[in-house]
């Protein structure tokens, strides 16, 4: 508590308080004594002298403390902070409680979590408010959720939040949790307003490089019509330096959507941050069964990485949850990575040929029509239907998860428009060019705008000839993306060995000025994780997903990811190059898949490598991996219904909530799906009734980041604190004193002012007091002494 006064000069007053007493020892004049006899029996008694001594002594007190009060009323006291701005604080707060519930705040290594830790301190918090103040509660991950309706009073509400708090999962962006702590508290109305965020002070979660978040969140701070103070609070109180911790990284698939029997390839980076050279145990889970036989030790450096793969084949259809498991440590949340499966009979494909005969042997889709659809297997993994390029129509693409166009000259533009369509809402397409292409028609009507389908310009057929490298193959160094890994030369495969003697040279479209990712003279591509969580965070309350339907019309631009060189021939040109197209994928190839320029079909590796390029495409439609703020939605009509019935649908999300379906889409092709996912983990999506076998697997993502738990460094603090943009304070007792030396000081002059007339009024009566029992003494004394002369009379 501090304490101050605006006239200090009035203090001089004080010495007034030495005039009673100096006029009590002038009062007190010597007289000469006469002795005489009856004098006695006009004496007091002992008891009525000490009464009137002590009330003489009051009253010399009493005028003391009057002159003193005085004076100090005039010299206008102040006081505020401590004990005395329980009673005297007048204006009212909005307080933003901000729990970082990152999995990060899950670690065990201590005497409890600091998400424990950060919770005890809110409940501390709530003690120290008052009555009139209001509080929210927010807790920070991918996406920022609002706990309740917004600022209350209601303290008890806010307890029972606490109490209900998610275990840590995920990641967090403190910035972006402060800006919507502040846009929350400017629903309040008082004039003093605080955010306070409670992490465990890791970099991560901070984010200081990420210009973005830290931009709006100034920008946000200064347009509120009352700028709050934000505190940021270290409930962790461990070391400053990285503890140790293993981590599995996020899931590689080979693809998401499989059939009974068809290998299924999982890959992931077991990390270890921090630390001694160690080994850890890999175990892999199916549904959370742990199989024995797919277990595998690590060796693991200090602060460094080890990659693992497992396979896996499924034996019957279904929906399905992959894990990869590391023995337990102090942090939970990082020890289990999933990933969703969906697993069908078969998956239906379009094969569009561009100059079908008479002889389908002679047909560009011959070959991969074997390849997908074998003529004697009665349950294939890939259903293949063969149409004509003229007869591409709504109808023939409905049902369809890929189209493969195979050397088709030229579409029509209503074609292109369900190409469109068909991508954006989720399918695949393969562009497979030979020399019966109209490269021109190609390059303007497919690459006219920033909207292009295809991901690069046909430029020129190249010839071996042209180079003198001898047989032109597939570079095995090319092929890193996970779908294509298993064809890599020390794989002992013979992908690799196809020769090459005509090829398209194709130009991979600039996305923005930029080269793309795996061109020529491209830049390694970016670490992007905090752009996309900033990206993500941004999308709260994302609006509703169109319903695939060929009935509704596609949007006007659909997001166009940038073109991806996967694979490249020895020449140094690409051989495949995808792009993302809404929801879709579109692969373009510079040979057709033929006979006609390549020996690629007579390779045993043709027959995979078209499985697995139709595996990939399909899986972009399953949606099963998604990442936080995404909607689930689920296809999940009845045979011979149009629409699910999203009251027969429930989700149970990693929390253990049951949440109901929503209807997605309206119409023909409506689905049911979850729009709340603000938590990473796995969801399951099950009929009402709660039947198990019926469920289908969901899994939301997050940053694996998250496991470096690297604390904020001092520069970056520091940093992070200029123009006292945030106040890092290591308890919430420095919180709360600060709150107080920043509340406006309270003027007692008032209160002094009462109390001195209430010690006038005392000193009239007491002086009341004294002179009258000083007159009643005196009148019993004459009293006494004629009862004492009569008896003398008497005798």
């Amino acid at each position: 508590m501090s304490i101050g006064f605006l006239n200090t000069l009035m203090l001089l007053g004080l010495a007034g308080a030495a005039l009673p007493v100096l006029v009590h020892l002038l009062s007190r004049r010597k007289y000469d004594v006469v002795p005489w006899g009856a004098m006695q029996f006009l004496e007091l008694g002992r008891r009525t002298r000490r009464r009137i001594r002590l009330e003489e002594a009051l009253l010399l007190l009493l005028r003391i403390g009057l002159i003193c009060l005085l004076a100090l009323a005039l010299a206008r006291p102040w006081a505020k902070g401590g004990l005395f701005s329980t009673f005297t604080r007048s204006t009212p707060r909005d307080v933003a409680a901000v729990i970082d519930g990152s999995y990060s705040m899950g670690w065990e290594g201590d005497a409890i979590t600091p998400q424990a830790a950060a919770i005890q301190r809110t409940y501390e918090l709530l003690e120290t408010l008052q009555s009139s103040d209001t509080v929210t509660l927010l807790d920070a991950r991918d996406r920022v959720r609002v706990s309740g309706d917004g600022p209350t009073t209601d303290f008890g509400a806010i307890r029972e939040q606490l109490d209900s708090l998610a275990t840590p999962s995920g990641t967090s962006l403190l910035p972006l949790a402060g800006v919507k702590a502040a846009q929350v508290l400017a629903q309040g109305e008082h004039l003093d307003r605080d955010i306070i965020l409670l992490t465990d002070d890791q970099a991560l979660c901070w984010s200081p490089q990420n210009g973005a978040a830290w931009r709006q969140f100034d920008e946000t701070i200064r347009q509120s019509s009352v700028p709050p103070r934000v505190w940021a609070v270290d409930v962790a109180g461990h070391h400053r330096e990285t503890p140790a911790n293993f981590s599995v990284d996020r899931l590689r698939l080979s693809r998401e959507l499989t059939v009974p029997g068809f290998p299924l390839r999982i890959q992931t980076t077991i990390r270890q941050w921090g630390g001694t050279a160690a080994q850890r145990d890999v175990s892999f889970a199916v549904n959370g069964q742990r199989l024995r036989s797919k277990t595998v030790t690590v060796h693991l450096p200090a602060g460094g990485a080890s990659n693992v793969t497992f396979e896996h084949r499924f034996d019957q259809t279904g929906s399905y949850v992959v894990s990869v498991l590391l023995e337990p440590d102090d942090l939970p949340g990082d020890n289990r990575s999933d990933a969703a499966i969906v697993v069908e009979s078969g998956i239906p494909v379009l094969l569009v040929d561009g100059n079908r005969q008479p002889d389908p042997t002679k047909s560009e889709t011959f070959f991969i029509s074997a390849a997908l659809t074998p003529a004697r297997s009665e349950a294939p993994w890939v259903v293949a239907r063969v149409l004509e390029a003229g007869k591409l129509s709504a109808e023939a693409l409905a049902g369809q998860r890929v189209v493969f166009l195979a050397d088709v000259p030229r579409l029509t533009d209503a074609q292109i428009e369900l190409l469109e369509r068909f991508i954006a809402d989720g399918g695949g397409l393969v562009v497979a060019a030979g020399d019966g292409i109209d490269a021109e028609w190609y390059n303007r009507s497919l690459d006219a705008d920033a909207a292009s389908l295809l991901p690069a310009r046909f430029d020129a057929v190249k010839n071996e000839r042209d180079y003198d490298l001898g047989d032109v193959n597939i570079s095995s160094d090319s092929l890193e993306v996970s779908w294509l890994a298993r064809f890599r030369t020390e794989n002992g495969v013979d992908l690799t060995e196809a020769r090459f003697a005509h090829w398209w040279r194709m130009k991979p479209r600039a996305v923005m000025g930029r080269a793309p990712f795996g061109g020529e003279n491209a830049p390694d591509e970016p670490d992007r994780s905090e752009a996309q969580r900033f990206g993500r965070a941004q999308q709260a309350g994302a609006g509703k997903i169109d319903t695939p339907s060929t009935k509704i019309p596609a949007p006007p631009t659909a997001d166009l990811g940038e073109p991806r060189i996967d694979a490249r021939l020895d020449t140094g040109d690409p051989f495949l190059i995808s792009q993302t197209y809404g929801k879709g994928t579109v692969l373009q190839l510079a040979v057709p898949l033929d006979a006609d320029w390549s020996t690629l079909p007579s390779k045993n590796d043709f027959v995979p490598f078209v499985h697995e390029l139709a595996f990939h495409l399909a899986s972009r439609t399953s949606g099963r991996n998604v990442e936080a703020g995404m909607p689930l939605v689920l296809d999940a009509a009845e045979d011979g219904d149009e629409n699910a019935d999203a009251a027969a649908f429930e989700f149970l999300t990693p929390d253990g909530r049951t949440l109901p379906a929503e209807p997605f889409g309206s119409g023909p092709g409506a689905r049911v799906g979850l729009r709340e996912t603000d938590l990473a983990g796995v969801y399951r999506c099950q009929p009402s009734s709660g039947e198990i076998a019926a469920a289908e697997y969901f899994v939301v993502h997050s940053d694996r980041n998250e496991s470096d738990l690297t604390p904020l460094s001092p520069a970056d603090r520091n940093r992070l604190a200029e123009n006292d943009r945030i106040r890092f304070v290591s308890s919430l007792e420095e919180i709360v004193a600060a709150m107080a030396d920043e509340e406006s000081p309270t003027d007692l002059w008032r209160l002094l002012m009462l109390g001195v007339l209430a010690m006038l009024v005392g000193e009239v009566l007491l002086t009341r007091r004294l002179v009258q029992g000083g007159h009643e003494s005196l009148e019993d004394a004459p009293a006494a002494f004629a009862d004492v002369g009569g008896e003398i009379n008497g005798t």
